[in-house]
């Protein structure tokens, strides 16, 4: 993944995890929309980070149940080498038990045997220590749908921006870097489905009917699993589906 968006806080290029196939690290994605105080950024910032942890790993599954083992390797590797290291300071603060060494064995596994039930029991595992994770965050912010849509957007843009590293020359050639973006998307997806079974009134169902209604044009941008040569639709409708979603978090 070769995301490249504006820097906020103390975000730096994550270390490569040893006893791992070897990838080139990449500077992993900042949030690119600017958060009112420090301490909110923090939380935010974790937030957003796992939600592309939980991306890849999304479409790191559909790629293996495709049979496509290949594709989905660096989706397995990325969250530890290219997000781990930003969190791993928050995780030490919350005295929540690091993850790192599951990721690291998901990776192993799936390089191994990808199909296997160990590795369909080694990726739940990862995916619930990632949502242990979560539980270290304010329950304030996680419960508040205005706050988690501003993350949200943030999510969408940074998969527009992965979108767009992955065509050249009018044609999809990084494959990576587009199914970064479906991945983040579909996590999405599913955080607006958690958001929505817990809207407690209308202003936050209307904002997150109205977050689902932005969503369908990016899920349509990235919807099929293996893409055709030529882009569905150029980068400039996806970063306009993304402005739609910043101005929607503004409200």
């Amino acid at each position: 993944m070769r995301a490249v968006l504006s820097v906020i806080g103390i975000l730096g290029l994550c270390a490569a995890a040893a006893a791992a196939p070897m990838v080139v690290p990449i500077q992993p994605p900042a949030l690119p929309l600017v958060l009112a105080a420090a301490d909110e950024a923090d939380d935010a910032g974790f937030l957003f980070r796992l939600g592309l942890m939980e991306g890849h790993l999304i479409v790191g599954r559909d790629l293996v149940q495709a049979d496509r083992p290949k594709l989905a390797l660096p989706h397995f590797g990325h969250p530890v080498r290219e997000l781990y290291d930003d969190i791993k300071d928050y995780l030490a603060e919350k005295k929540v038990a690091g993850f790192d060494t599951r990721l690291i064995a998901l990776e192993a596994q799936v390089t191994k045997s990808p199909k296997s039930p160990a590795t369909a029991a080694k990726f739940d595992e990862v995916i619930a220590a990632i949502h242990r994770a979560r539980d270290a965050t304010p329950a304030s912010l996680r419960a508040s749908v205005p706050a988690m849509i501003r993350i949200c957007a943030d999510t969408l843009e940074a998969a527009a921006g992965e979108y767009g590293r992955s065509i050249e020359k009018g044609r999809i050639e990084n494959l990576v870097e587009y199914h970064d973006s479906r991945g983040f998307v579909s996590y999405l997806d599913q955080e607006l489905g958690r958001l929505d079974a817990h809207a407690s009134n209308d202003s936050d169902q209307g904002l997150i009917a109205r977050f689902k209604a932005v969503m369908v044009k990016a899920q349509a941008i990235v919807a099929p699993l293996l893409p055709p040569d030529r882009p569905i639709k150029p980068v400039s409708e996806y970063r306009a589906v993304a402005a739609e979603a910043r101005d929607l978090a503004k409200q």
